[in-house]
């Protein structure tokens, strides 16, 4: 369910309907969250919107990352693919480099070079780009539905195995863990939890951000150490070399 279902959701819920099984559907994350808000009293509908808020940033952030990363992959499949599209096109002006890769063995050496200097440089740039991990879509989320309950109610013993094991389903099993820190500082301190544990979730889906959009800013320096180590040596044995070595070898013939 996106960030704007969830809204619509919350409006139905205020608008006084509270048959939601067709709305939910098989949706387990909001069910659990409907749930959760059910047996703990907290309001539904302003966790509802807490929840479609932390989406919509995680979301994006998510949406990013993906879009980085296929840009990525895009330049590394041009550029590896660039010698060959680059071979053929010389072969047409006639510079027999072809002919020289594969019936020399010269040719043959520049053709193996090239080959594996080019899957290296695929490979290479292809590790790089998958620096770039899409987020959790539910990073933070737990801690805020949590606030949300703590800023009007408690939660019980049974209510808190429910959202430590709701927590390791959404794959944030490590958030459970900051907010019993977080409740136990507060205990001791008297500051009030549910601003502890807001600010701890806001913090986590910042630093999330700042990972990703590094990693991003990153990424277009890292792919040049690939493109000169690796796939500009490549064009040059497998284009350069056998164009001048084709032309020479034809110069050659046409004077003999």
């Amino acid at each position: 369910m996106t960030p704007t279902e969830l809204r619509r959701l919350a409006a139905t819920l205020d608008a006084g309907i509270t048959q939601l099984d067709d709305r939910t559907g098989d949706n387990d994350f909001v069910s659990e969250i409907l749930e959760i808000a059910r047996e703990t009293g907290a309001p539904r509908t302003r966790i509802l919107r807490v929840v479609a808020d932390a989406l919509d940033a995680n979301i994006e952030l998510e949406r990013e990352a993906t879009i980085a990363a296929a840009s990525a992959r895009h330049s590394a499949l041009v550029l590896t693919a660039l010698p060959a599209f680059t071979l053929i096109v010389t072969e047409l002006f006639g510079t027999h480099a072809l002919g020289f890769l594969l019936g020399a063995p010269m040719g043959w050496l520049c053709l193996a070079l090239g080959v594996g200097a080019s899957f290296g440089g695929w490979m290479w740039m292809d590790r790089l780009r998958r620096r770039i991990a899409a987020p959790s879509a539910a990073t933070g989320v737990l801690g805020d539905v949590v606030a949300e309950i703590l800023s009007v109610t408690g939660i019980r013993a049974e209510i808190e195995n429910s959202l430590r094991v709701t927590g390791e389903r959404w794959g944030v099993g490590s958030e459970w863990t900051s907010i019993v820190d977080i409740r136990a500082i507060a205990r001791e301190t008297g500051l009030p939890v549910s601003g502890l544990i807001r600010a701890d979730s806001h913090e986590r889906r910042r630093s999330v951000r700042f990972a990703v959009r590094e990693a991003i800013e990153r990424l277009p320096g890292q792919m040049l150490i690939p493109l000169g180590v690796c796939l500009f040596p490549a064009f040059v044995v497998l284009t350069v070399v056998p164009a001048v070595a084709g032309m020479a070898q034809g110069f050659f013939r046409s004077s003999s």
